[in-house]
């Protein structure tokens, strides 16, 4: 009889405790416990912006977004409350570069954005929301890592998750011609002439092309082949193309300081006219293709070159 009732008592302990792991388990499994939406440990969302879909103030609209998990729908309306983090940039500067400061990602200038309302709703019933930022990206540099560091202080419903609690936003500008997130790389095909002489030499490489604003490009004049894009190396070289709404390019220099590059437009060739077209290589491909004709004074040299040149990259049609 006493060995029945030991049995017993083992037989009910094993039941409870089986029971109790099951609650774990289901109470994890249809926990909600919300994240804010990014890439890695570093807690990256970056967003290309379109320089030429603008409002009337000359900004673009981005966003960032948290997402719910859980296995069951949201039961009520979740709403985080987000805040600027400074620290969240330092760190991140400090982490990857330490005293390389050259090398740090820059504080999104307050003139350059705009969060008309500081949270993150997930309506109830669903699992994702977001919170809408402007960004006035035209005229930021495109040489230089723009982050806006954000944090979710509070949250009015659920469980946040603190290693998704954080997020650095990356501000990426792109154009019809050329993007910062997936450098648009050009072949060039030119001939190239020293001014007062008359013959040239054939000339062959890649260009990238960065965008400026919703119809300028940033390139390399001549055929210079640069490995690093220093500031005063594209104070020298740096010139700026200029697209109107007919295909008309100017071509000119990016910087108007007395170190600038010295480059004066050629008109009037009917084979290098300065423009911009969509050609058609007649085997199924179209090509975003730039004719351009210019002098430039090359600043190591000092000396004056003509160069005619033609600048294509295939042009991929994507469908939203």
């Amino acid at each position: 009889m006493k060995q029945r009732n030991i049995i017993t008592i083992i037989a009910v302990s094993i039941a409870i405790t089986a029971c109790e792991r099951d609650e774990i388990f289901e109470r994890e499994q249809y926990k909600h416990v919300i994240a804010i939406v990014s890439e890695g440990s570093t807690n990256i969302f970056a967003e290309e912006h379109d320089l030429s879909i603008i409002d009337g103030d000359g900004f673009t609209e981005g966003y960032i977004g948290a997402s719910c998990g859980g296995a069951l729908p949201t039961d009520q309306t979740a709403t985080l409350t987000v805040m600027e983090d400074a620290e969240l940039l330092s760190k991140y500067n400090n982490d990857n570069f330490a005293t390389e400061s050259y090398k740090y990602a820059r504080y999104l200038p307050s003139d350059r954005y705009k969060i008309d309302n500081p949270s993150i709703i997930i309506p109830k019933g669903e699992r994702n929301g977001r919170m809408k930022i402007k960004v006035k990206a035209a005229g930021l540099s495109p040489d230089s890592v723009y982050f806006l560091p954000l944090r979710a202080v509070r949250c009015s419903a659920y469980e946040l998750n603190p290693n998704k609690s954080t997020v650095l936003y990356r501000v990426y500008m792109k154009n019809f011609w050329s993007s910062v997130k997936s450098v648009s790389v050009y072949s060039h095909r030119g001939v190239k002439t020293e001014k007062g002489t008359s013959t040239g030499i054939n000339t062959m490489m890649t260009k990238s092309l960065y965008p400026l604003s919703g119809n300028e490009v940033r390139m390399i004049a001549g055929n210079k082949v640069i490995s690093e894009l220093t500031a005063e190396i594209l104070e020298k070289w740096a010139v700026k193309l200029s697209v109107d709404n007919s295909g008309n390019v100017t071509v000119s220099p990016c910087s108007s300081s007395r170190f600038g590059m010295k480059v004066t437009q050629v008109d009037g060739d009917p084979d290098y006219p300065n423009v911009f077209k969509l050609l058609d290589n007649g085997y199924g491909k179209i090509y975003k293709t730039f004719l351009l004709n210019y002098d430039y004074t090359d600043p190591d040299e000092g000396v004056t070159y003509n160069i005619k040149e033609e600048l294509k990259v295939e042009h991929i049609i994507t469908v939203k």
